[in-house]
């Protein structure tokens, strides 16, 4: 048992830094736990699906969770609600007899036949709340038992130091990302997965209090924006979506680019997962976009790109301050080079000089 929580202590190291590990750690904790697999899910209904971890076990038999509707009509809800209070909760601690559990669809025709008949939830301390780990077990496994007790308790204390680490290192990496903006008219914000929150990053790459969203776009924006947060948070962060709009407040013009947060710069207990940045125009500036958009049938992200050259960042700057490829910023390019009758960077940052 001793080399299992050494190899749990030194997984969860490097999930600190790196978050593909937390899939591995709950691979561990399985072996400790003598289960059958185990997931990570918030225990906040609105964050869920933002970044599932969990072992291959589990991961495999969530599309037919999602897809067959289970996760409609979950009547396991009941156990997280006991495992915040308890620390730890069991199935067996809401549905006490078996034959009547026998006859709960979920467990019949869904978990049973996977194997994964019993489960225990396992309240973990993170930054951001409580979260829950789901372990599951075989169909015929018992309740939690003393024995499981000391060895649940080791997990948990583990998993909140980790998630407090990485918590830590996850908002040093975003304030070093705000330091491309340093020196320039934009300011760096995160945001919630609901788009109600942001935590502003200073120029000096700190983070400032949370605060609502109206500090970063006009309040009758909100609602708007906060769905397409949502499917920016909800899509594979590997994509590095992203969102740009304009708008004027109060005679004011501003750009507001929203990308994902790049996977290794956040972690997976962060409900944090993309960023805006926010740069107000000058009428000079926003009659250039103007002109871009009108003449040149230029999209906003296009439009962004070119400031940020001209800015002088190069175009693998830019992909780092996107979370892009550089092949992708470099396929962008191309084609505003199409839509504006240039053939390099140099021609075209010219263009923006003389609108």
């Amino acid at each position: 048992m001793k080399d299992l929580f050494d190899a749990l202590q030194e997984t969860l190291d490097l999930a600190i830094e790196d978050a593909q590990y937390w899939d591995k750690a709950l691979g561990i904790v399985v072996k400790i736990l003598g289960g059958t697999g185990a997931l990570i899910p918030a225990t906040d209904p609105l964050f869920r699906g933002m970044w599932m971890s969990g072992t291959k076990e589990m991961k495999d038999a969530l599309p037919a969770y999602i897809g067959d509707g289970w996760v409609h009509n979950d009547p396991r809800e009941q156990i997280l609600t006991l495992m915040v209070k308890h620390g730890y909760a069991c199935d067996n601690d809401v549905f006490p007899v078996r034959a009547d559990k026998d006859q709960i669809p979920i467990f019949r025709d869904y978990l049973y036949p996977l194997n994964f008949g019993v489960c225990y939830c396992i309240r973990i301390l993170t930054p951001n709340g409580y979260w829950a780990m789901v372990v599951h077990f075989d169909n015929d496994h018992p309740p939690i038992s003393a024995k499981d007790k000391p060895l649940i308790e080791r997990i948990q204390a583990m998993f909140a130091q980790a998630t407090a680490r990485a918590d830590e290192m996850a908002l040093n990496r975003i304030a070093t990302f705000a330091q491309f903006f340093k020196g320039t008219e934009s300011e760096v914000f995160v945001l919630d997965v609901d788009g109600r929150e942001c935590l502003r990053i200073n120029s000096s790459g700190k983070m400032q209090n949370r605060s609502p969203t109206s500090q970063l776009i006009p309040e009758e924006m909100g609602l708007e924006l906060g769905a397409e947060i949502r499917e920016l948070c909800s899509s594979d962060p590997n994509l590095s979506m992203s969102r740009a709009y304009q708008f004027n407040d109060r005679g004011k013009v501003s750009n507001v680019l929203i990308i994902q947060i790049p996977p290794n710069l956040r972690h997976f207990f962060m409900h944090f997962k993309v960023c805006a940045i926010r740069t107000e125009c000058s009428d000079t500036t926003a009659l250039k976009h103007s002109r871009l958009r009108e003449t040149f049938g230029l999209s906003e992200s296009e439009i962004a790109t070119i400031e940020f050259l001209v800015e002088g960042n190069t175009p693998n700057m830019i992909a780092n301050i996107l979370s892009l490829k550089s092949s992708t910023i470099r396929q962008r390019l191309k084609q505003i080079y199409e839509k504006t009758q240039v053939n390099s960077q140099v021609e075209l940052i010219g263009l923006h000089g003389r609108l």
